[in-house]
């Protein structure tokens, strides 16, 4: 579920993988529409700007959508990106404070975890490095102004990343 001023983007977590946006002035569904190529969805993410949104999948799939292409009644609005790089259901998916940065990630897997360029929806590739000692993710987040990253793991311990870009 992902909250947008009026708006509030849903994922019907079912075989079908449809997505809901709702006025919540109006308390009306504006459009529905089925995440392209999604098995099973497992989870879903906003940018704070509300310009993109992204939906996770139970194959490791995650399409980025433009919200106002979904949000303007399309039927099957084509995802600006897909990516491919996690092979294993999504837990999270979660956008730094200006959307630049969005973070997804799978429990399901030792060191499943990657950090997406959004504008270029590129995905970083010198980090994590196979020395990252980040086991099974179970949560990402980002520090207010995106100076640090912190990544909760399956063994009770939070890592906490330095961003250069940000400090």
């Amino acid at each position: 579920v992902c909250y947008l001023g009026t708006y509030l983007y849903t994922e019907k977590l079912c075989e079908t993988g449809e997505v809901y946006t709702f006025d919540l002035r109006t308390r009306r569904c504006l459009s529905r529409h089925y995440d392209e190529g999604a098995v099973k969805g497992t989870s879903m993410a906003c940018s704070q700007d509300g310009s993109v949104y992204a939906c996770g999948s139970s194959s490791g799939v995650v399409n980025i959508y433009d919200s106002k292409a979904a949000a303007g009644g399309e039927s099957r609005p084509s995802p600006l990106k897909t990516l491919m790089n996690i092979t294993t259901p999504l837990d999270t998916l979660r956008f730094n404070h200006d959307g630049q940065i969005m973070g997804m990630a799978s429990s399901r897997g030792k060191d499943c975890l990657r950090l997406v360029h959004v504008p270029s929806r590129t995905v970083f590739a010198n980090w994590p490095t196979a020395k990252t000692p980040l086991h099974n993710v179970s949560t990402i987040d980002f520090s207010p102004k995106s100076r640090f990253c912190a990544i909760g793991n399956a063994k009770g311990k939070v890592l906490l990343y330095r961003l250069d870009h940000y400090a």
